[in-house]
């Protein structure tokens, strides 16, 4: 992926992420199953057609995707790497662009919001399956990293394992970043250097 591509797809993450905030504002506001595209649209300063750019039906704008990346977008930004890159640094490397792209500060307010969101409208985090789509985007993962290493995804534990604590690395470095003490970037390269050595 070139830097002109690779700018584009973060202003893409960076632009989904302020429809979704302004989205959870007016539900939280007026309740979702009163809020309309058009006017989650307005808020967000966008036409309602670009709406449909970035989301496929409004329900999916009250969906958290891993760091505001869709599985495609994950997936693309791994192939994206060398083919010879050993695969603890290709994750590396995408997770460390997914927590640039996604601005932790302000992911970590709207993912409050989200919270609240959900308390309030329960029936709505149930029809989201999170969890579902966390578990798919991971399984990608580690079938994209199976093949480029030649691995079984059926029987190989290594890429499963890999992506896993790729993942945990980012979580650790989010909740350290939240105290100021050092950058994302810096705290990612660090959780990755302690899997490198083995832990």
């Amino acid at each position: 992926m070139d830097k002109a591509s690779e700018r584009r797809e973060r202003r893409k993450v960076a632009r989904r992420a302020e429809i979704r905030a302004a989205a959870v504002r007016l539900a939280l506001a007026n309740g979702p199953d009163a809020v309309t595209i058009e006017e989650i649209s307005e808020a967000a300063d966008i036409a309602p057609r670009t709406f449909f750019n970035y989301f496929a039906t409004k329900d999916d704008v009250y969906s958290l995707e891993p760091m505001q990346w869709t599985e495609a977008e994950i997936l693309a930004e791994l192939r994206s790497r060398p083919a010879h890159e050993k695969p603890l640094e290709s994750m590396r490397s995408v997770i460390k662009a997914m927590a640039v792209a996604a601005n932790f500060g302000s992911m970590h307010d709207q993912m409050a919001l989200l919270q609240e969101l959900y308390e309030r409208y329960p029936q709505l985090f149930a029809k989201m399956r999170l969890g579902d789509q966390i578990d798919a985007t991971m399984l990608a993962l580690a079938t994209e990293l199976a093949a480029r290493t030649g691995a079984d995804a059926d029987t190989d534990q290594y890429p499963h394992l890999l992506v896993g604590a790729s993942f945990a690395a980012m979580q650790t470095a989010e909740q350290r970043a939240r105290t100021g003490e050092k950058d994302i970037e810096t705290l990612i390269d660090d959780a990755f250097d302690l899997l490198a050595r083995g832990l």
